[in-house]
């Protein structure tokens, strides 16, 4: 019984539990004077509102759930104390490489303005970096491994990811790792960011042409080459085959030349992978004297300006379908890059004429140039793959002084627009296959080729910025960047399933416009106590509505 000074209203209803009548609280009103002063209430004006990222999270979210990330991982690392699991911190981390790429150290402020704290209710104490790092501790490289095979297995088996051809490439990317920091994994090598004074980190990736979905990866030494981690790597990509490739009689591995060798192709024969690859043009003069009037054109509107010769030949210690291909669009890339590079070379030959005149004038300061350093300058501005073909320079003593010409070589540069510029030379063992095929396979090397510019772009799916230096720790951060890679695929495939042929950038940009919006209100008739909260969400265009559809956010939003 309340007190008699008290009465509390409540709302009940009647139930038979175990054969008697029971009495159960719906809700509890307050008071009398508190409820009619809730009844008289206006809605009035909200104090304040609080803004979190919804749209783009909560697509991903579905994603990771349709896969069972979280399960998926932790069935593969230690047990942990009771709170958050090891595959609860890895998902986080992918959505907020994914959505907003930022240090562990940011993690908690970020994770404060998003819907993850509805999904995944965790403390601050629980996002402190040193949690994530303890996460991390617990995945060795043995575990990552299982988690790839399984994830990779899942993919298949949810998505219905088709292998019938996959596309093998090698990457890496710039650390900000201190030189005499002990590292295995971030060397000095040829940075593709061209960054020499950096070391790089080395990933390669192994993806599906159904919308560059990762089937295997691996973190390798930054001044590893292609063909060494290819050859590294083959054994594993064998057994990936079986695992994928269990319905399937017929699955095509596409790379680019940097991966061949006698060795990497040899160690594959076993796998039943067919292969399409390239060759490097210079090293088979032969194939690209073949005159133009023997390649035929096609009808596919995909190859328009685009001949090809077909042949065979013994390369890599067997037989190949040799496929030699022409395509105007290369051609015309390749000389608007010769033009370019000319023009500043010609500036620089220009600019060294000049300082050399200077340099021999009477009364002249300085060391001056000798025949020899005058040659070193020379042939460094004359040197590169087609350069050292066109610019002639041409050094000479004349009255005791030091001269130089130079000069575009006409006939050299159209000798190389009829025989080597816009042409490339592939190789594969699908005898079978239609010419067209065997090209088209080829091109498909884009998807990995997009999967690597897609983790190098610093809004989505960032690998950059790199806050870790220990081995182990950067195979983590590959993992679930690759993670993150994966929902990105997912995102984009999705999507293009449902009618909707959008970049992952538009995506991105569309379903992040797409928040949640939660609006304030002071306590019943001003008195002390908690704000009374509504949650809304932001006008969505057609476009944010029509893939709220597709994702289903209706199912993630609060009730």
């Amino acid at each position: 019984m309340y007190p008699a000074f008290h009465r509390y209203w409540q709302i009940i209803t009647s139930q038979r539990i175990d054969g008697k009548p029971r009495q159960i609280v719906l809700a509890h009103l307050g008071t009398a004077d508190s409820l009619l002063a809730r009844l008289q209430q206006k809605p009035g004006e909200p104090i304040k509102a609080r803004i979190q990222q919804f749209g783009f999270l909560a697509a991903a979210w579905g994603l990771a759930q349709r896969l069972q990330l979280v399960s998926l991982i932790d069935r593969h690392v230690p047990k942990r104390l009771p709170g958050a699991s090891v595959g609860q911190y890895l998902l986080l981390a992918a959505l907020n490489r994914l959505t907003s790429p930022r240090s562990k150290a940011q993690m908690a402020h970020w994770y404060q303005q998003t819907a993850l704290r509805r999904w995944l209710p965790l403390s601050r104490q629980q996002l402190r970096s040193q949690r994530f790092w303890d996460a991390m501790n617990a995945v060795d490289e043995q575990a990552i491994r299982k988690i790839e095979t399984a994830l990779s297995q899942k993919l298949v088996e949810e998505f219905g990811i088709d292998v019938r051809c996959l596309c093998f490439d090698c990457t890496n990317f710039d650390t900000f790792i201190d030189s005499r920091t002990t590292s295995e994994l971030a060397q000095r090598g040829h940075a593709k960011s061209k960054r020499t004074d950096l070391r790089v980190v080395g990933l390669a990736l192994l993806v599906s042409t159904d919308f560059h979905i990762p089937l295997f990866s691996r973190v390798y030494p930054g001044n590893q080459p292609d063909s060494v981690t290819f050859g590294s790597v083959t054994e594993e990509l064998i057994e990936r085959y079986r695992l994928l490739a269990k319905n399937l009689e017929h699955v095509t591995l596409v790379f680019d030349k940097g991966n061949n060798s006698e060795e990497n192709l040899e160690a594959l024969v076993p796998s039943r992978y067919h292969v399409v690859g390239s060759m490097v043009p210079t090293q088979h003069q032969d194939l690209l004297e073949v005159p133009l009037d023997r390649f035929q054109s096609f009808e596919d509107t995909r190859l328009e300006g685009v001949t090809a010769f077909r042949t065979s030949k013994k390369v890599f210690g067997r037989e190949w379908t040799i496929v030699v291909t022409r395509s105007q669009e290369l051609l015309d890339g390749q000389l608007r890059g010769i033009a370019q590079v000319l023009r500043k070379r010609r500036r620089a030959l220009s600019e060294l004429q000049w300082k050399l005149k200077r340099s021999q004038e009477p009364g002249a300061k300085g060391k001056g140039y000798t025949l020899k350093s005058l040659q070193a300058h020379a042939q460094n501005l004359s040197s590169g793959q087609y350069i050292q073909k066109i610019l002639r320079v041409e050094i000479q003593r004349r009255r005791g002084k030091l001269q130089f010409n130079y000069h575009t070589d006409a006939h050299a540069l159209e000798r190389l627009t009829a025989t080597t510029l816009g042409r490339r030379i592939l190789f594969t063992d699908n005898h079978e296959w239609t010419t067209e095929e065997i090209i088209l396979a080829y091109r498909s090397q884009y998807h990995v080729e997009a999967a690597f510019r897609t983790m190098k772009n610093p809004h989505f799916v960032g690998w950059e910025p790199m806050y870790h230096w220990t081995d182990q720790k950067i195979r983590v951060h590959a993992l679930y960047c690759v993670m993150a890679l994966t929902l990105a695929g997912l995102l984009q495939r999705e999507a293009h399933r449902a009618g909707l042929e959008l970049s992952l950038e538009a995506i991105g940009r569309e379903l992040s416009s797409i928040c949640e919006v939660i609006n304030l209100y002071a306590p019943i008739s001003g008195k002390a106590g908690r704000f009374r909260a509504a949650t809304t969400y932001t006008e969505p265009t057609p476009t944010s509505s029509r893939l709220a559809e597709i994702f289903r956010l209706d199912d993630c939003k609060a009730r």
